[in-house]
């Protein structure tokens, strides 16, 4: 669908074009639909009839609704994919909020992690005095070599 190829025209709103977009996918549904069940009916209404002399009419008007009928799921189906495409490249809303939430989850991972290397730089700190104090009151203690 064309949303602004015409430089003329002012310039739509967002919620605008979803709203022409929905109308005229709305519209194409209704149709495929209305061609499904106008064909179906007449199906129903050719087998009824069991005259020998219009068989070989009858079964070609059968064949051309059903080809009818599957053109118009087909049609159906083309509606259905657009509008995934539609969803899926135009909802910002949830992208944005998919990515707000993941943004809020990174940054608490990021805090527990800091945390974390807090903990451990304060145990090696502690670790680290007890093992100097431990070395310069020690009584095994090596001078100082001098050369």
């Amino acid at each position: 669908m064309n949303t602004g190829g015409n430089n003329s025209l002012p310039p739509q709103t967002r919620g605008e074009v979803l709203f022409r977009d929905q109308q005229f996918f709305q519209k194409q549904i209704d149709s495929k639909i209305m061609q499904l069940l106008e064909n179906y009916h007449n199906i129903i209404k050719i087998s009824k009839v069991n005259d020998p002399l219009k068989n070989a009419s009858e079964i070609y008007e059968m064949e051309t609704r059903t080809s009818n009928m599957l053109n118009a799921g087909e049609g159906l189906l083309k509606i259905i994919e657009e509008l995934k495409q539609n969803l899926i490249l135009n909802d910002f809303s949830t992208m944005a909020e998919e990515v707000r939430i993941q943004n809020l989850v990174f940054h608490k991972e990021n805090e527990r992690t800091n945390k974390s290397i807090k903990l451990i730089s304060e145990e090696l700190s502690r670790s680290l005095k007890e093992l100097e104090d431990e070395y310069y009151n020690s009584s095994y203690k090596l001078p100082p070599s001098s050369k």
